[in-house]
C-alpha cells in the first residue's frame, strides 16, 4: 500500500522539483547579475545556464539559426537544447512536460485546487465561449512562428542572436519580474484570479508553448487508451481530468488538451484506463516518469558533454554589457 501511495504522489514530487530548482536557478541568476551591478563588490556566481528554458522566443530563434544557418547558437545553446529536448518529449510522451516538469503548469495547476476549496469548486466556461477561446493560445502561436520561422531571413537570424540585447535578455527578463510596470502587475493579478475560478486558465487558453506541444502530442507515441470492456461508465475519470476532457467517451484520449497527468487512470475504479504506447504497451506511472525525465535530461547531458551548454559570452562582455542593460533594447 505503501509503495501505490508514493507512486500515486509521484508527479507531485517531480513538479516540487522543478518548481524549487526554477526559484533556485532564478536565485543564482540575480546573484550573478548582482555582481555586475555592484562592480564586482558582491561575490562573483556562475550563470546558471538552465535560466534559457525560460527564453522560448530566444529558442525559436535559435531554431530558426539551426535550420537556415545549420549552426547552433553559442550565445544561449541551453535555450536551443532545452526547447529541442521539450519538443523530442512531446513527441513520445504527449504534453508530459506541461503535467510533470512545467513550472508554470504546476503553478497553474495549484492555483486551480486553491480556488476549489476556497470557492467549493471549479467553474467551466460554456462550450460556446470555450472552444473559441481555446484557439486564442494557437493564434499566439501563430503569430511567433509566422514572425520568427517563416520571416526572418537567415541573416536577420544571425543578427538578433549576436546582438546586445540577445546577450542581456536573461538580465532584462530578471528585472521585468524584480521591477514589473503596472500593466504587468494587473495581468499577472488577472491570471491569478481567473487561475482559481477556472482550472489551468493559461494553459488551457493562452499559452502558446502548450499550443505547440499539444499538436506534438496529437501525433505522438503515447496515450490513455479505455478498455471498454472493464469500463462501467461511472464518468469518475472525466469528473477527476484537469483539461475537462470526456474520457469515459473515448477510447484512446488524443486531444491536445492531454498533459498525461495520470489523474484519470488513477481514478478509474475498474483500471478500465492506461497509458499505452501505440495502442499495445501499457506503462505504469513510473515507467512514464522514467522514459520523461530519462530523454529529457539525456538532452541536456549530451549539451554539456558535447560543448553545446554552456553560454559563450565572456565575463568581460558581461561586465560591458550587464550595467549598460537598461539602456539596450531589441
Amino acid at each position: 500500500m505503501q509503495v501505490k501511495l508514493n507512486e500515486g504522489r509521484l508527479r507531485v514530487y517531480v513538479q516540487a522539483f522543478f518548481v524549487i530548482f526554477s526559484i533556485y536557478i532564478w536565485y543564482r541568476l540575480y546573484l550573478f547579475v548582482r555582481h555586475f551591478d555592484t562592480g564586482g563588490a558582491t561575490p562573483y556566481v556562475p550563470r546558471p545556464e538552465s535560466v534559457d528554458a525560460f527564453m522560448p522566443v530566444g529558442a525559436l530563434v535559435a531554431f530558426k539559426h539551426l535550420m537556415v544557418n545549420r549552426t547552433i547558437d553559442v550565445v544561449h545553446p541551453a535555450a536551443l537544447v532545452i526547447f529541442l529536448a521539450i519538443l523530442t518529449v512531446s513527441l513520445f510522451f504527449r504534453r508530459g512536460f506541461c503535467g510533470w516538469i512545467c513550472p508554470v503548469g504546476t503553478l497553474s495547476e495549484a492555483l486551480g485546487k486553491a480556488g476549489a476549496r476556497i470557492l467549493g469548486r471549479n467553474f467551466r466556461l460554456p462550450p460556446a465561449v470555450d472552444i473559441p477561446l481555446r484557439l486564442v493560445k494557437y493564434l499566439i502561436l501563430l503569430f511567433f512562428v509566422k514572425l520568427i520561422i517563416v520571416d526572418m531571413s537567415a541573416e536577420a537570424v544571425a543578427a538578433f542572436l549576436q546582438s546586445p540585447y540577445y546577450k542581456v535578455v536573461d538580465a532584462k527578463l530578471l528585472d521585468f519580474w524584480l521591477h514589473p510596470g503596472r500593466n504587468t502587475v494587473a495581468f499577472i493579478s488577472a491570471m491569478i484570479a481567473l487561475s482559481l475560478v477556472f482550472k489551468n486558465f493559461w494553459c488551457r487558453y493562452l499559452c502558446p508553448y502548450g499550443a505547440l506541444l499539444g499538436v506534438l502530442g496529437f501525433i505522438g507515441l503515447t496515450g490513455v487508451r479505455r478498455d471498454v470492456e472493464k469500463c462501467n461508465s461511472c464518468k469518475l475519470c472525466t469528473r477527476a481530468c484537469h483539461s475537462s476532457i470526456r474520457v469515459h467517451e473515448k477510447q484512446v484520449v488524443r486531444s491536445p488538451e492531454c498533459n498525461a497527468c495520470f489523474t484519470c487512470v488513477d481514478t478509474c475504479p475498474k483500471g478500465a484506463l492506461s497509458m499505452s504506447v501505440a495502442g499495445f504497451l501499457s506503462l505504469r506511472k513510473t515507467t512514464y516518469a522514467a522514459l520523461l525525465l530519462g530523454t529529457f535530461f539525456a538532452f541536456v547531458i549530451l549539451a554539456k558533454l558535447t560543448g553545446h551548454w554552456n553560454s559563450g559570452i565572456s565575463y568581460q562582455e558581461y561586465a560591458y554589457y550587464i550595467p549598460l542593460r537598461s539602456m539596450i533594447s531589441h
